[in-house]
């Protein structure tokens, strides 16, 4: 989950000891990683509540790259996607994403390897503008918020410029264990995120390709498909 880390007070066991990647003195600078995974903001918190609500199974590993703020850079982001890679993470999580035209080609490239090391990653698209860097690349799902009553549901376009529609608002757990009512992609990723997780929990080193079919399936979309059907047994 490469965001603003996790809630220090999180005492449970699915939430693994992350990594701080963000300089403490300057917010757009890579540091070599430390054990600083405290989220500042509740961003990063949310964002684990909601994968680990829908797949309890899971862990997940909180990468850092904002500190004060929801804001940080290519180097950054491509650190964090070197340190997923070489910790042999499955699946990136990322509500965030960027409209800069010079960070297209080393963040494309950071994502294309990536998916060659078999990461799945799933990439929040700018609601303002509809689209944003990494969502819309083919190496990654992109995640946009829709209007849906279950957590579960969610429609699959592949023709789009990003692939997934899903809930994107609700409560979630906060700062401090409280709770909080949110609205955005960066809610709806997080979902897909989970969903992909139980996908990879049937279907072991299942291809970013593989994903697709599955989320394809089970989209409110396809004949036949139902949204339950990944919470089955």
């Amino acid at each position: 989950m490469i965001d603003s880390g996790r809630d220090p007070g999180w005492v449970e066991s699915q939430v693994q000891p992350g990594v701080g990647l963000v300089n403490p003195e300057e917010d757009f600078v890579a540091v070599p990683p430390t054990t600083d995974d405290q989220d500042r903001i509740g961003h990063g918190t949310a964002c684990a509540d909601l994968i680990l609500r829908m797949a309890p199974e899971v862990e997940v590993f909180p990468i850092r790259v904002f500190n004060q703020r929801l804001e940080t850079s290519v180097p950054l982001l491509n650190a964090s996607l070197q340190w997923a890679v070489e910790n042999r993470m499955h699946i990136v999580n990322l509500s965030l994403g960027t409209l800069l035209e010079n960070s297209l080609k080393p963040l494309y490239r950071a994502c294309e390897v990536a998916r060659r090391k078999g990461l799945i990653l799933v990439s929040a698209v700018n609601r303002s503008t509809g689209w944003s860097y990494p969502a819309v690349f083919e190496n990654a799902i992109g995640v946009q918020i829709g209007d849906f009553a279950d957590d579960f549901d969610y429609r699959y376009e592949p023709e789009g410029a990003f692939e997934c529609i899903a809930k994107g608002d609700g409560p979630v757990r906060w700062l401090e264990g409280i709770y909080k009512e949110v609205s955005g992609s960066s809610f709806a990723a997080p979902r897909i995120t989970a969903i992909v997780a139980l996908f990879l929990q049937r279907h072991p080193g299942a291809s970013l390709e593989e994903v697709r079919q599955l989320l394809a399936k089970y989209s409110r979309l396809a004949v036949g498909g139902s949204q339950f059907a990944v919470r089955e047994k």
